[in-house]
């Protein structure tokens, strides 16, 4: 008999920041400094996100398509701010995640997955690996709002959700903590993610051509 093959767990744990307190890392001039600081080259991400009658977002489940290639997000835990998510990557996978959730859901992503574009932007991203594994990021979207997160990733072979509870839990503690050594990077204030910011900078549009 073949030995079955699980899929690897691409686990997401972030905690967003309004904006950086300073106007660049790249001076790694806070006290304390990192112990190490890598830039990553600037990049530009063109975001479709899809839904259906917000189905999945009141399932916790994201579905987008990222600069082609399609990707869903499952929250394990968290908040909007605090967030702790399971990514898909596999187009089969997100067509059985969403099926789950949503009937005659398509199967493939030729298909949208049987999904209705929900918001569609651009975001200018610069980022830094800062300590050898923590990635810092700052956002800045095409719409006029800027956002920040701290990440960690990491990959495992079949684990139980069980497991992926303490896994993820742990890497929000040490996230947590990473922030507070270094709270001299991150300005106070309460964030406000991508999406919540979009569909507050559409009715605003709309208003105004009323």
């Amino acid at each position: 008999m073949s030995p079955v093959l699980l899929r690897p767990s691409i686990l997401e744990v972030e905690r967003k920041f309004c904006r950086l307190a300073v106007a660049t890392l790249a001076q790694n001039s806070g006290t304390p400094p990192f112990q190490s600081l890598r830039g990553l080259p600037t990049r530009t991400i063109h975001d479709i996100y899809f839904d259906k009658a917000d189905v999945l977002y009141n399932a916790g489940i994201w579905v987008r398509r990222r600069n082609g290639a399609w990707e869903a997000k499952i929250r394990k835990g968290g908040d909007l701010t605090n967030s702790r998510f399971e990514e898909i990557t596999d187009p089969e996978g997100i067509a059985a995640c969403v099926g789950r959730i949503i009937a005659r859901a398509g199967r493939g992503g030729d298909k949208d997955f049987g999904l209705e574009k929900m918001a569609e932007f651009t975001t200018t991203r610069e980022a830094w690996i800062a300590d050898r594994e923590f990635c810092i990021v700052r956002d800045r979207m095409d719409f006029g709002h800027e956002v920040g997160e701290v990440e960690l990733q990491a990959e495992m072979e079949g684990p139980t959700e069980t497991e992926k509870r303490r896994v993820m839990g742990e890497m929000d503690e040490r996230i947590e903590a990473f922030m507070q050594k270094y709270a001299w990077a991150f300005a106070p204030g309460k964030p406000v993610g991508k999406l919540v910011a979009y569909f507050e900078a559409m009715e605003r549009k709309a208003t105004c051509r009323s």
